[in-house]
């Protein structure tokens, strides 16, 4: 029983005295042994630290200062006291009438604590009768509510290790319970301190390791954090912060500001001078445990990795947020900076490492993610640069991987541990440490082994009917004749399949088998390693057959093609997603993803093409118009809601698959129906032998039917690479001072998948064109505009055509609008002029040699004098008309949009996805809207921005812009120069 002070004791006991009614004749009536038992009784009832204990226990886990439930705290006196909102809680000195108690006895809703949650049992609800009968008295200090008591236990002989680092000389530090070890390169121990509270979860060498900043504190009760000299162990600096343990601190580079995380969800900012450290500012907007932190290298930027599963950039002068990096799906345990301060780095409970671009350290911005990798089976538990060019991680899946610190590609094989790891530290630039709990060590050297291919990322791969050898060894000239083939029956076995040479053409009929499905046809043929051959299906008109073949080895088994490599995980959101469509593929973190990457989800592979153009859209996948194409032979089948999905990528033949928790799919050389959508449900499959020997190609119906009018052809060829191109809007009349647009579809055959140019040849003289249109490598299409600047509007009256120079790239030196107006220029005219005809010359790479073709399509060109909407495009900050912009991989560029109405009312539209006309593949006019690239009615004048994904290739590329107006007029060929990232 505690007594308490002797003036406190005087004051409470008779405030305690009035409430309960106490006359001063039965007081003095007392013995002075009564008394002195009355003053301790009274002491006790007044307490307020068994009621404390009470509320902690059954009240505090929902009702405290950061999560009120209810508008109610017993994070404090004070808070306890002010009740929910405008209603009081406790009524002092009458217990029957505290809404408290009438929650806790079930006589007022909702009862509390909840019937799911452990009950307060009878001397609990006493504790608290009394507490408020007696006066509801308040504590003598201000100690919270919710804080524990913490009992003195023994530690155990046998500690486990909390936290490492090493320093720049090779000393490592090794913490546990209340301690911290500081141990030679030769692993003696130099010194060792014990005096701070506490599990130790955080070490940080600072000042060249001539500092180790500790970060310590007691769950519940409140956190610690240390500077200490390496030199001496003695602490140099420390102060008490948090409402509950730290789990991180770390010094600034310049060692002024220290910044500390905590399991509280606050980040303090402290200033550092000498032996102090004053609290400078507290960031608030986490909303989990703060598990790390780490400062720039300019130290104007703190970063922090939390449970709330993100990653926020905190000004240090400032104190303003600058982003949150939320695209995590599970809690960030570790975050760093790169050495030079341009990008971010975190990984934590979902897998998979992150880095982010820093785009500004003083304002407010976006900063883009550039890579996310799924790296280990289990949580990521810590990461460590490595120099400048390695970051190593550890896992609890009892790894540790080294990766490319620019690309996030692992280098070399998977570490492993035999216990859970603690902490991952560099040991200068060549080699790392791994300590597990048990405090066990394990040294790696960072460099892999001569040979070592996992992780190898392979080089960009073809669509599915290109061959995996270059088709430049492919001659058709030297090609045998292709021979006639019947099958014979029984072929439904590799032993009885009937024998062919290559090339060939083979009839045949799947009938039914004696079970009532259909039966399978096999043959057989010889293939050298490298050797490359199609197998076309042609199936009759009149034929019911779905056809299905594979390649077989000798033995029966499926030959396989490739293995995918899982690196991230998704699922389609909103709706599913018919075999055809190419447009919306709306998929869970698709922030995440990058175009060209191959996209696997039931057996079906196909690839990213263009990213959501807003929150109402998704993804267009390959070609980005019409039916959707396949990739390594795959067929396209429909996917349903919530179906997962994997980002993947194919592995190299010796590459070991990365062991980062998701699957490796096998495909083998096996087709359903035509991968680029050309041959309906024929099958189209193209092989390349993958060593010299004996194959059996097999048929058979996709649903196992057969019968009398279930008839095939199959074409067996070697590739003849080649092209078709088709042309629309060649017939053209020009505005003055305006353009159109024109474009070229290619059909490229036989896995021809390089550049194709087309050449405008005898423009006339002052006119500007898109010119060569270029056809990328692996896109189906490209547009051109032709213009006619107001200062040329001779140039089709006086049908001039220039000589063979004029046919090359316009390079924009002339300016627009020097001369007479539009309406000026064609009053100007007398008569309209017959067309001109601007010849087409095609120009591509087939089997290593370049291949010109002159066209028999022409474009025509004559003047239009009808008015329409015509434009200008100008630089962001001025009225000068431009000829090109720059922009670098992952950048957005802005110039403005001027429009000369010519009559026309309403809004006029550019369009929307597609408003960058003839923009190189990857980059796109960003930020439209759902409504596009508009200007509204009344307005003459817009500004536009222009994306660069990270993967556009340099180079430099003609676009132009297109109104959807009357005429559908185009501004002037602006060049796009791509630089280098």
């Amino acid at each position: 029983m505690r007594v308490l002070p002797k003036n406190q004791g005087d004051r409470q006991t008779r405030r305690l005295a009035d409430r309960l009614r106490l006359t001063v004749s039965t007081i003095f009536s007392a013995s002075l042994l009564s008394s002195f038992v009355l003053l301790a009784t009274l002491a006790s009832a007044n307490d307020f630290t068994a009621a404390n204990k009470v509320l902690s226990q059954h009240c505090a886990g929902c009702h405290n200062a950061t999560d009120a439930e209810g508008d109610f705290s017993v994070s404090d006196f004070g808070s306890l006291m002010a009740g929910a909102g405008d209603e009081s809680v406790v009524t002092p000195g009458n217990a029957d009438d505290s809404l408290l108690m009438k929650l806790i006895l079930g006589t007022e809703e909702p009862k509390m604590p909840p019937e799911d949650e452990d009950q307060l049992n009878s001397s609990e609800i006493e504790v608290l009768r009394k507490w408020i009968e007696n006066g509801a008295l308040g504590p003598k200090s201000a100690s919270m509510v919710t804080r524990p008591d913490v009992p003195e236990l023994q530690p155990a002989s046998q500690r486990f290790v909390t936290a490492a680092a090493t320093s720049p000389k090779g000393q490592l530090a090794v913490a546990s319970l209340g301690s911290v070890k500081l141990l030679a390169p030769s692993s003696q121990q130099i010194w060792e301190s014990n005096q701070l509270p506490g599990k130790v979860n955080s070490l940080r060498f600072a000042n060249g390791g001539e500092s180790l900043v500790v970060g310590s504190g007691v769950t519940g009760v409140g956190g610690l954090v240390a500077i200490i000299d390496t030199e001496s162990g003695e602490i140099m600096a420390s102060s008490e912060g948090h409402s509950d343990a730290i789990y991180c601190a770390a010094l600034s580079r310049d060692g002024r500001l220290l910044a500390t995380g905590s399991y509280d969800r606050k980040v303090i900012l402290w200033k550092v001078d000498g032996g102090s450290i004053e609290l400078l500012h507290t960031f608030t907007s986490h909303n989990g445990a703060v598990y790390d932190l780490d400062f720039s290298p300019s130290g104007q930027v703190l970063a922090t990795a939390s449970a709330d599963a993100t990653v926020k950039l905190w000004n240090t002068q400032s104190f303003a947020r600058l982003d949150t990096l939320g695209q995590p799906e599970g809690e960030m345990r570790c975050v760093r900076f790169s050495a030079d301060g341009n990008f971010v780095v975190a990984a934590g409970g979902d897998r998979q490492i992150r880095k982010w671009r820093v785009e500004s350290e003083t304002k407010p911005g976006i900063n883009p993610m550039v890579y996310a990798r799924y790296a280990h089976g289990s949580a990521i538990v810590d990461l460590e640069l490595i120099g400048d060019s390695y970051i190593a991680t550890s896992s609890d899946d009892r790894t540790v991987k080294v990766w490319n610190s620019d690309s996030l590609t692992i280098v070399g094989q998977p570490h492993e541990l035999t216990e859970v790891p603690t902490s991952v530290a560099p040991l200068g630039e060549s080699q790392l440490v791994a300590i597990e709990l048990t405090g066990k060590q394990h040294r790696f050297s960072v460099l892999p082994k001569p040979g070592d291919r996992t992780g190898t990322p392979k080089p960009d791969v073809r669509p599915a009917d290109v061959p995996t050898k270059p088709l430049t060894e492919v001659a058709s000239s030297t090609l045998n004749p292709t021979k006639p083939f019947d099958e014979v029956e029984p072929n439904d076995e590799v032993s009885t399949a009937t024998a062919i040479e290559l090339p060939a053409r083979i009839s045949g009929n799947i009938s039914a088998a004696g079970t009532g499905n259909g039966e399978v046809d096999l043959f057989t043929f010889e293939a050298t390693a490298g050797s490359q051959w199609i197998f076309e299906v042609d199936v009759p008109k009149d034929s019911k057959l779905d056809s299905f073949v594979s390649i077989l080895d000798e033995d029966g088994n499926n030959v396989l093609r490739t293995r995918l490599q899982a690196i991230r995980e998704s699922y389609f959101t909103f709706r599913g997603k018919d075999s055809d469509i190419a447009d919306d593929f709306r998929l869970h973190k698709w922030e995440d993803m990058e175009l060209d990457e191959f996209l696997y989800s039931s057996g079906e592979v196909t690839r990213l093409w263009l990213y959501p153009r807003g929150p109402d859209s998704g993804f267009k996948v390959y070609p980005g118009a019409g039916k959707r194409h396949t990739f390594f032979g795959t067929t396209p089948v429909s996917h349903a809601l919530g179906e997962t999905a994997y980002i993947v990528r194919p592995l190299l033949s010796d590459e070991s698959p990365l062991p980062n928790g998701l699957p490796v799919f096998d495909i083998y050389f096996e087709n359903d129906d035509d991968p680029l959508r050309r041959d309906g449900k024929d099958s189209r499959l193209t092989f390349t032998a993958p060593y010299t020997g004996k194959f059996t190609l097999l048929i058979r119906d996709a649903r196992q039917f057969g019968g009398e009018d279930f008839d095939y052809e199959i074409h067996a060829r070697q590739p003849a690479p080649d092209f078709q191109l088709k042309f629309s809007d060649t017939d053209m009349e020009l505005p003055i001072g305006g353009g159109r647009e024109w474009s070229v579809t290619a059909t490229r055959l036989d896995g021809l998948d390089g550049p194709i140019e087309v050449h405008l040849e005898g423009l006339p003289d002052g006119i500007e064109a898109t010119n060569p249109v270029i056809i990328e490598a692996g896109q189906q299409s490209a547009k051109g505009t032709i213009f006619l600047p107001a200062r040329a509007s001779g140039a089709l009256a006086t049908n001039t055509a220039g000589d063979a120079g004029s046919a090359a790239p316009t390079d924009g030196s002339s300016k627009q609008g020097e001369t007479d107006s539009p309406e000026t220029s064609a009053d100007k005219q007398e008569a309209k002029a017959p067309a001109v005809s601007i010849q087409l010359v095609a120009k591509a790479t087939v089997n290593g040699q370049e291949v010109t073709r002159e066209l028999d399509q022409t474009i025509k060109l004559s003047p239009s004098e009808k008015p329409e909407v015509l434009m200008r495009l100008v630089s962001a900050n001025g009225d000068e008309d431009i000829n090109q912009l720059t922009i670098a991989p992952g950048e957005t560029i802005m110039a403005r949009l001027i429009i000369n109405r010519n009559g026309a009312k309403g809004p006029i539209s550019f369009g929307k996805d597609d408003a960058g006309r003839n923009l190189p593949h990857g980059a796109f006019v960003d930020n439209i809207g759902l409504n596009g690239l508009l200007i509204p009615d009344g307005q003459t004048e817009r500004e536009f921005f222009i994306t660069a994904a990270p993967k556009v290739r340099p180079g430099r590329r003609q676009f132009h812009l297109r109104t959807e107006s009357s005429g559908k007029s185009t501004s002037w060929p602006v060049w796009l120069i791509v630089t280098e990232q």
